[in-house]
């Protein structure tokens, strides 16, 4: 309220400042501005005017101050002060705000009276008796409903999360679509869902494969024994049921080793064991070892050109992810057939062809060849566990590469393994 006041007296003595500069040597023309300034101002107001010659002598007054005057601030009539604000008491309720102001041509006086700001400042104040109580049950009722809006998916999340077991892990956490933090948190889980989802599938695909090829042998098994039992026999023919069985014991040893291979390599690589290999040098070292084996099958094997490049990974998997390749290759190719072991390094990454010249592939079994315990439907005969494969392609995976397969019947085969080469 003062505030309001004093601009408004500051705004009005200005001006009557400038009628005395402008009207001080006609005193007619002069008491004509002053009666029309106060006869122009709010009636609420009850503006009043006075003006005073330099050493404090009346010239004109107007308004409120016509009949009563309001004396002369000493420090305003000595010079000491050329403005000074203060109160009145001239009659009425609120009180009157009087300026008053010193310049060359003279002094001049403004007061108004108080109860318009008075009245304003009570206003006000019924206004916010009004409104923070109603700002107060408002803000309540946003913040809870934005609360409950902001809650919601997050509810939402915990009770899908909840409902989500290895039993149903094909639902998914709700999303919003906004692309939020919570939206992005409902993603990611979904992915996470998604991956367990795939994840627990190919364990109990690979729990009932495992079962399916073990229980093949296990009733051979059980069968030759009880045939062998049924009655009495010769030393040699004990001999000879029991190397039958060792055998049959063996092939299911190398099948178990082959699942626990592949079981390790599906659960990622080791950090700890990776390290940069020399792939040319392992790869003579694979083809070194399988000469041998190709020899003995009728087979010729070539090798090189290879890559002079190294690769972050495990020495053994590595070796083990080519061995299979070479083995499978040299398995199915005919007595005078060729298998070609090379590579070549490039920008960042190392590609390693292993190629046959085998029966090939038809394109209706290249999407099967990498399945577990899949044989090959052209030589169903050859021994194995139809491992091989499967655990080649894991290996790669595990090291962050692939295996390509490109293949036509009577062509032969070729598989290209893709590794990422070692910074620097």
């Amino acid at each position: 309220m003062e505030q309001d006041a004093q601009l408004l007296l500051e705004l009005q003595v200005n001006q009557v400042l400038a009628d005395l500069d402008r009207h001080g040597a006609d005193p007619s023309a002069l008491t004509a501005a002053v009666q029309a300034r106060a006869v122009a101002a709010d009636p609420g107001l009850k503006l009043g005017i006075a003006v005073f010659t330099p050493d404090g002598r009346p010239r004109a007054a107007e308004g409120s101050l016509a009949k009563r005057s309001v004396p002369i601030p000493a420090e305003v009539l000595r010079g000491a002060d050329p403005q000074v604000f203060g109160a009145a008491h001239l009659g009425g309720k609120y009180g009157w705000r009087v300026v008053t102001q010193r310049s060359p041509a003279g002094i001049a006086q403004v007061a108004v009276y108080a109860r318009s700001f008075e009245r304003n400042v009570q206003y006000v104040g019924r206004i916010f008796l009004v409104a923070i109580p109603a700002v107060i049950v408002l803000s309540g009722l946003a913040g809870w409903w934005l609360a409950r809006t902001s809650l919601r998916p997050i509810a939402e999340i915990a009770a899908t999360a909840r409902r989500i077991s290895g039993a149903n892990l094909d639902e998914r956490v709700p999303r919003s679509g906004t692309g939020d933090e919570l939206d992005r948190l409902a993603a990611t889980l979904n992915d996470t869902f998604a991956r367990l989802q795939h994840s627990l599938e190919r364990t109990r695909g690979f729990a009932g494969d495992a079962a399916h090829e073990l229980r093949t042998p296990l009733a051979a098994l059980r069968s030759q024994i009880e045939v062998t039992l049924e009655k009495e026999r010769t030393h040699d023919e004990y001999r000879s049921a029991l190397a039958g069985v060792s055998g049959e014991v063996e092939r299911m040893a190398l099948s178990v080793q082959a699942m626990l291979r592949l079981a390790r390599s599906e659960a990622g690589l080791d950090p700890a064991r990776r390290v940069d290999v020399p792939l040319a040098t392992l790869l003579a070292e694979v083809a070194g070892f399988f000469e041998p084996v190709a020899e003995d099958h009728g087979v010729i094997l070539r090798v090189g050109p290879l890559p002079d490049a190294t690769v972050p990974g495990d020495p053994e998997w590595l070796h083990q992810l080519f061995a299979n390749l070479l083995h499978n290759a040299i398995r199915y190719t005919p007595a005078g057939g060729v298998v070609s072991l090379d590579g070549e390094a490039r920008a960042d990454e190392v590609a390693v062809h292993v190629r046959d010249t085998g029966p090939g592939i038809p394109p209706e079994e290249q999407d099967r060849v990498f399945e577990r315990f899949h044989r090959g439907g052209t030589r169903p005969d050859r021994p194995g566990t139809g491992l091989g494969l499967p655990i080649a392609r894991e290996i790669a995976r595990a090291h962050g590469g692939a295996i390509e397969l490109a293949s036509e019947p009577g062509r032969g085969a070729t598989f290209t393994v893709r590794l990422p080469r070692s910074p620097g």
